[in-house]
């Protein structure tokens, strides 16, 4: 796995660190003697070593679910082999330090990179987002107040040494990425190259959904769905695949579209439409493998779910190359679908960065920290625990 794509999602993690003195834009210098790494004038304190141990051990525990032996009540899925996004077969712990030296290396590459291409980077909005992070949490703006201090303090950590390893990480990450992909960068992508990208990976489509069930609501103000009879149903997809049918005979999709609204006496548009890389979708598997078999400026319908939850989709598919020009000139999704072409390239490039890093290690403070620190054991609950919380 990729550094970055850990390190990218530490916003939603709950992390652990050490606490280091930061200077705005540089990298952090630990309180007391113990570091971790460092190359040339740049060390790394043990805390954000800490740190990468702890986000290592987190994506290393979701790997460990997925075998048929792991108990949430034991550390010894520790010792097992898992198997990452990438194929890759290890023993856990191993991993997990691993992908910390791995995440250490890079925050130093990421430095040093920022500084060969004299990158102006300013860190302002990160330093805000991490302290709003870090003193209410991060779905205030939801109602919900859970500071990550609250989480992080009891280990030692401070705030500085939080914003470095996240939000200024990102910032700085994002900025390489565009110094060097952009206009004018070393590896800048021309927009024939972003063209024909597009093209071969993005599709451009809408849709619409109409109910097979009919919803009820009871005298207790609970809604419940009840599937329709196969005659209604019927109906409805018949309807349906009767304006599928008009769109493949040579009828625009605004004619077919406007017709059904009329039929159905419905006054807004209730189509989704979207252009997207379907790998990256949130589509339903159903829904994407049609609009892969779709040719262009064709339409069809697709049954999902079944009973009281089936769905009958209306799905038309236009030539993505109508779209490529005006896409491309958009400086927003330009910056988007750059990083889609070239955002594994870049992680690759800061991997490769790393082996050609010179650099120290400081074994013994290292060795201090092992992965069952984070450790927190999750006992079984009874059914009779169940059964009270269920009737509070």
């Amino acid at each position: 796995m990729k550094p970055n794509v850990k390190i990218g999602s530490f916003l939603m993690t709950v992390v652990m660190i050490f606490s280091v003195l930061i200077v705005s834009g540089c990298t952090p210098m630990s309180l007391n003697k113990e570091w971790s790494y460092k190359s040339g004038d740049k060390e790394l304190a043990i805390g954000v070593y800490i740190y990468s141990l702890d986000t290592a051990y987190q994506q290393a525990k979701s790997y460990a679910q997925k075998l048929d032996d792991y108990d949430e009540s034991k550390d010894s899925w520790l010792e097992m082999e898992i198997t990452d996004d990438d194929g890759k077969k290890e023993v856990a712990s191993k991993w997990i330090k691993d992908q910390a030296k791995l995440m250490c290396l890079s925050y130093l590459v990421l430095d040093e990179q920022i500084e060969k291409e004299n990158i102006d980077v300013s860190l302002a909005s990160a330093d805000e987002q991490a302290e709003t992070y870090w003193n209410v949490g991060q779905y205030a703006d939801y109602g919900y107040i859970m500071p990550m201090k609250d989480d992080l303090e009891p280990y030692g950590i401070s705030l500085e040494s939080f914003r470095y390893c996240s939000t200024e990480y990102s910032v700085k990450y994002q900025a390489l990425f565009d110094k060097l992909y952009k206009e004018g960068g070393s590896k800048e992508v021309s927009d024939e190259e972003l063209t024909k990208y597009f093209n071969e990976n993005y599709t451009d489509y809408s849709y619409f959904t109409v109910n097979l069930y009919t919803a009820s609501t009871d005298e207790a103000g609970q809604s419940t769905n009840v599937a329709m009879s196969d005659e209604e149903a019927k109906k409805v997809t018949d309807e349906i695949d009767g304006y599928v049918k008009d769109i493949n005979n040579g009828k625009s999709y605004d004619d077919v579209l406007e017709a059904y609204m009329k039929a159905n006496d419905i006054e807004s548009d209730p189509a989704t439409s979207n252009i997207e890389n379907l790998e990256n979708s949130s589509l339903g598997d159903e829904v994407k493998e049609a609009l892969e078999k779709l040719d262009n400026k064709k339409a069809t319908a697709v049954k999902v779910g079944s009973g009281e939850n089936a769905v009958y989709y209306f799905i038309y598919k236009r030539n993505i190359k109508d779209a490529a020009k005006d896409y491309v000139a958009d400086e927003t999704k330009k910056a988007n679908l750059i990083s889609s072409m070239k955002g594994e390239e870049f992680a690759d490039y800061i991997e490769e960065l790393t082996t050609k890093l010179d650099y120290e290690e400081n074994t013994s403070a290292i060795d201090k920290y092992e992965p069952k620190m984070f450790f927190i054991p999750v006992e079984p609950t009874t059914a009779a625990e169940t059964s009270a919380t269920s009737e509070e």
